[in-house]
């Protein structure tokens, strides 16, 4: 449709109106920027479909107001409204509910064009600690982080060794060295390509720009557009399937599944979902479900966290008790794909390398037991941390894509905080 404006990750129609005002702050010169839109939203398909596209255009928009995000702004109808800001109000009102026709009111500070402005990537965190006897010292690969496809002028006094990635918007690229976290990065990036290669999480069909969603908690899709995991929908299963993406489509699909006791009794079905965190660099959601189909009780909460860049998920599982069984009861972290495995310090990996190249690995930073016949790892804690996650090209990979490498990146996962900086 012609003349669409774009708004995050969220287009719609050409407004009906634009207002544009200058903002001034104390005696310094702005480079802000107020605008107001208001117009109708327009769905797409007919009938029922029409009106359900339109009702996710509300949600979304609403969605989106509420958070206090930094978005790209875009506009077919004037290419020179382009750059990033914040939405400043946002008002969606039902015209004609049950024909799906909303008008919609949005205030939105611009904060410059990509030339005016650059972004800045603050890193904080720590080594997680872990049973293996691993320290910052040998964590060769990591700290790390990673930023959009297409970025340019990157710059950090700790003179970080690049790398590149590959994900389905392009080649990313990818920074890693032992002082990372004490310098901040400065980098631009045109509004076009602000998500290339972000983490993204996709509930309903729809790629969420905000925290609103509704509680659909089967199907739900994180992605960096390297690793895909998506939840399970089968009842009494509590489980992820993951794949990676290679070559043009996503392969090397693996089943995950997480269970209690030797037994190896899964949980129900994923009940709710919540998105924690949807930031371009990092994107973190928690499901919940339960174990006793007659009371429903025996809470069991999962949170999975992507960034950018990562070959791995990270994952936080932890447990409610129950009368019959306490939180610390044992935890399985189990790889349903019938492949061979074998134990590695801090993680169990494939044996054989896939069709498409890879292995999957699954480990934890905490003094887990390997069980590679029934290739699962366990532990008994009311909290057990893992990650899962890829060797791409495992018979010849890059040293920042091996095993090892790959669970360093974990250990070392920074907390990175992007601020829009002058230029």
């Amino acid at each position: 449709m012609a003349n669409t404006m774009t708004i995050g990750r969220i287009t719609f129609t050409s407004p009906n109106s634009i207002r544009e005002s200058s903002i001034q702050t104390g005696q310094r010169n702005s480079l802000d920027r107020s605008f107001s839109f208001n117009g109708t939203l327009c769905g797409t398909g007919s009938g029922q479909a029409y009106i359900d596209s339109s009702k996710k255009l509300r949600d979304e928009l609403i969605s989106m107001g509420n958070s206090d995000l930094l978005l790209p702004i875009t506009y077919e109808g004037d290419t020179t409204m382009e750059g990033f800001g914040k939405v400043t109000s946002m008002d969606v009102s039902p015209v004609k509910l049950a024909t799906g026709y909303f008008s919609y009111q949005i205030g939105f500070e611009m904060k410059g064009r990509p030339s005016e402005m650059m972004f800045e990537s603050n890193m904080s965190g720590a080594l997680i600690q872990n049973s293996h006897s691993i320290t910052t010292s040998s964590t060769t690969y990591a700290p790390w982080h990673a930023v959009p496809v297409n970025t340019f002028n990157y710059k950090n006094d700790s003179r970080p060794v690049g790398a590149t990635r590959s994900t389905e918007n392009g080649d990313l690229s990818f920074f890693y060295d032992a002082d990372l976290r004490t310098y901040s990065s400065n980098w631009i990036i045109d509004p076009v390509d602000y998500y290339k290669g972000a983490a993204k999480v996709t509930i309903d069909s729809t790629v969420k720009t905000g925290y609103l969603t509704r509680n659909l908690p089967t199907g739900v899709e994180l992605s960096n557009g390297i690793v895909k995991i998506t939840s399970g929908s089968t009842t009494d299963e509590s489980r992820f399937t993951l794949s990676f993406y290679d070559n043009g489509a996503y392969t090397s699909d693996r089943e995950i599944a997480i269970s209690s006791g030797s037994s190896e009794t899964e949980w129900n079905v994923w009940q709710t979902v919540q998105i924690l965190r949807n930031e371009p660099q990092e994107v973190v959601v928690r499901f919940t479900s339960y174990s006793d189909d007659t009371f429903g009780d025996g809470r069991l909460t999962v949170d999975l966290g992507l960034k950018r860049g990562a070959h791995h998920v990270s994952m936080v599982i932890s447990e409610g008790g129950t009368s019959d069984r306490t939180a610390n009861t044992r935890k399985n972290l189990k790889l349903i794909t019938a492949n061979t495995v074998a134990d590695d310090t801090g993680y169990m990996i494939e044996s054989s390398t896939d069709l498409s190249g890879q292995k999957f690995m699954i480990g934890s930073p905490q003094g887990y037991t390997a069980d590679t016949t029934n290739r699962l790892i366990h532990l008994s804690n009311s909290q057990f941390k893992c990650f899962l996650g890829y060797v791409y090209n495992s018979a010849s990979p890059e040293n920042h894509n091996t095993a090892d490498a790959v669970r360093d990146q974990y250990l070392e996962s920074l907390y990175e905080n992007i601020r829009l900086v002058r230029a």
